[in-house]
């Protein structure tokens, strides 16, 4: 059988790892209170944080280790190895080996980053915010289709959505074991061992060389906080306020996510071809935080409005950046800052609902136009690095 390394192979290999973690990701609080566990609400906490401190640790590593050894064995470890960290999760009977799933699900998961290398290699400047847009379609219908299967297989008992998880991500291990070709040339890395490109170590040292890239890591790290802050506490809000259920929750992330499928799918190359990989993040930036400024009317037109601002800003803002990171970094470093643009990403993660809630509960009334406003503060950061990175329309490949 030919392995093939093209874009539509990584894209379904991506979007079926996504699929399972989708069904597994909106059982988690629910599973960890099982009388099994009984665990406390600061336990549940924790296991919903460690998959994001894992990725924080782990993605530069993966990403690394992908620009020594190449894109399809690090693809592979992390596909199987999610597959175990959920079967893991289906057959744990005591809370310490819930967290080691959980832990293990967020180092395996910290290799999307090598997908996002592994595009950059089979693309050019002109092509790389529609391959990166693809990841985040990958990532939409994962997240729209997986927590709906998972919650019909839930009915089976709360075993039954990690195992089949670990079913399918196995299966997507096997088929791109055998489908899935190397993207990344073999004289690449031959030239980072020839370097000493070494797997450990201080891989930010190594991105202080790559200050462009590295200044978009963390203008990255500071859009996810804010964002993470805002999904957080919609939920709580709506419910405080509007007295949503869990299922109107459900409709509108649902919408969020649609949205952001279709921006990614379809608008965000045309945009990123006229505007460059630059102003499609700034005016995703921009359209996020008149959606979050607007969303604390009551009205369900205005909340429908908003919450459309917001998933087509973010279907604009994650494409481009990555674009904008891997623009930035010669081939030979792809898998490396790509890996710190998802540690930071991860990190947001994590420390951004623990900041939306200390927001809320302070500033109850003013919650979303704070959020609003931090977010107009990235989008002025990003301007400022107007003359510090470069995109597709002024960018020659970095050899």
């Amino acid at each position: 059988m030919r392995r093939t390394a093209s874009v539509g192979v990584i894209f379904f290999t991506v979007f079926m790892d996504l699929l399972g973690f989708g069904m597994v990701l909106p059982l988690m609080p629910l599973y960890a209170a099982d009388p099994r566990f009984q665990a406390t609400a600061a336990e549940i906490g924790w296991l919903m944080a460690l998959f994001s401190l894992m990725q924080f640790l782990f993605a530069p590593l993966w990403g690394r280790l992908s620009d020594r050894i190449g894109r399809r064995p690090v693809l592979l470890i992390g596909l199987f190895g999610s597959s175990f960290s959920y079967l893991l999760y289906g057959l744990a009977s005591s809370l310490w080996l819930l967290m080691l799933a959980r832990a293990l699900a967020g180092i395996m998961g910290a290799n999307i980053a090598v997908a996002q290398a592994a595009l950059a290699d089979l693309t050019t400047p002109e092509t790389r915010t529609k391959a990166m847009g693809l990841i985040g379609v990958a990532f939409g219908l994962g997240f729209i289709l997986g927590p709906a299967l998972g919650s019909l297989t839930s009915e089976h008992g709360v075993s039954a959505a990690p195992l089949l998880a670990a079913l399918i991500t196995g299966l997507n291990g096997l088929a791109a074991f055998f489908w899935l070709g190397e993207p990344y040339p073999q004289q690449q890395r031959s030239a980072n061992v020839r370097r000493g490109h070494p797997l450990l170590g201080a891989p930010w040292q190594e991105a202080k060389q790559l200050p462009g890239a590295l200044r978009i890591c963390f203008l990255m790290g500071l859009f996810t906080t804010l964002f993470a802050a805002f999904e957080v506490i919609m939920p709580l809000w709506g419910h405080d306020r509007l007295g949503w259920t869990v299922q109107t929750v459900g409709w509108f992330f649902t919408y969020i996510g649609v949205v952001a499928v279709l921006v990614q799918g379809g608008v965000v190359r045309h945009l990123a071809a006229r505007l460059g990989e630059k102003k499609t993040a700034a005016l995703g930036l921009l359209l996020i935080s008149a959606g979050i400024a607007l969303f604390n009317q009551p009205a369900l037109s205005s909340i429908l409005l908003a919450l459309a601002l917001v998933a087509a800003g973010s279907g604009l803002v994650h494409p481009g950046l990555s674009s904008l990171v891997s623009l930035n970094v010669p081939a030979q470093q792809q898998g490396l800052m790509l890996g710190l643009f998802q540690s930071m990403s991860a990190l947001g993660r994590g420390v951004g609902p623990v900041i939306g809630g200390l927001a809320y509960q302070s500033w109850p009334d003013h919650f979303f136009l704070t959020v609003a406003s931090g977010l107009t503060l990235t989008w002025l950061l990003l301007q400022r690095m107007q003359n510090q990175v470069r995109d597709g329309r002024s960018l020659e490949k970095i050899d």
